[in-house]
């Protein structure tokens, strides 16, 4: 079952009365299922002909659990505004993030501030991973004091690096809410990554990973566009973008960069079609930098 995500009630509630429904759910399991189980192998030992039995009452148990987890989550779901998975979901997503959680605060307070025209959709990809109240607090709290970044910059470059990669790749995505990456966007990002201790192989896989994604390029990026030695048919290649084989270096990026913000399997619109979208950014970047140079 669906239900609109409201957040009738604060997320810290919803996880915390989610573990309490959790403890619950198992100890009625033990209760019904694993507690007779136990007292029937003993008897089974004094009279192997309860066996037949104890296989029936196995099948009944598990039929009645199922029911009963359906029934019970569905209860407390309508009163979360939020499904089991997605709970779980949240939980995870939170947890990826490890132990500098509060560290990243000040990282995605210098990106939100970036483009305060898209508040709502930055609070609704933000919900994923922090609730309400924290983003009140840490993000848009207009008296949040700016030096906290330097404090979080020294505190995340100690941090795991699995850690680093996921703020970055959050980063990256807040960006893209509303049209795509920002020049600033892009700068402070790129800005960001050295003072993180990314070394270039890091710095350029999200380089590759989120360029089609920007919106717009310095002018020094325009430079040396169409260098490219290849003599094939580049027709399929234009074509796969949309574009006459006359097309000017602005046609083309605006072309790719909306293709892009359709098939990126990092949008959230796309979670459902990651393979299929990996595929298709695949075949778009390379007709990109076959015609580009």
């Amino acid at each position: 079952m669906n239900y609109k995500i409201l957040y009738v009630m604060k997320k810290e509630k919803i996880v915390r009365q989610k573990k309490w429904v959790d403890g619950l759910y198992g100890f009625l399991q033990g209760m019904i299922f694993l507690f007779p189980i136990i007292i029937a192998f003993f008897l089974i030992l004094k009279n192997p002909n309860i066996l037949s039995v104890l296989f029936i009452w196995i099948l009944c148990s598990s039929l009645l659990f199922e029911y009963l987890e359906k029934l019970l989550y569905q209860h407390f779901e309508k009163k979360w505004g939020m499904t089991k998975d997605q709970i779980e979901s949240y939980v995870s997503r939170r947890a990826n993030l490890g132990k500098s959680l509060i560290h990243c605060f000040p990282f995605i307070r210098e990106v939100c501030k970036l483009n305060e025209d898209v508040r709502e959709e930055q609070v609704r990809f933000l919900s994923d991973w922090f609730s309400e109240d924290e983003l009140e607090t840490h993000v848009f709290q207009k008296t949040e004091s700016d030096s906290k970044l330097k404090e979080a910059i020294e505190t995340m470059r100690r941090s795991d690096i699995t850690e680093r990669k996921q703020l970055v790749e959050m980063l990256f995505k807040l960006s893209v809410v509303e049209d795509g990456i920002h020049n600033d966007e892009w700068n402070l990002l790129m800005d960001i990554m050295p003072q993180l201790r990314f070394n270039k192989y890091y710095v350029e896989y999200f380089k590759n990973r989120y360029s089609s994604l920007r919106t717009e390029f310095d002018e020094y990026e325009y430079k040396n566009e169409r260098s490219s030695t290849y003599h094939g048919d580049l027709k399929p290649y234009y074509e796969l973008l949309g574009l006459e084989e006359n097309c000017s270096i602005e046609e083309m990026r605006r072309a790719y960069h909306s293709l892009a913000m359709q098939h990126h399997p990092d949008l959230p619109k796309n979670a459902g079609r990651i393979e299929e979208c990996e595929a298709m950014m695949t075949k778009i970047n390379e007709a990109y930098e076959m015609l580009r140079g």
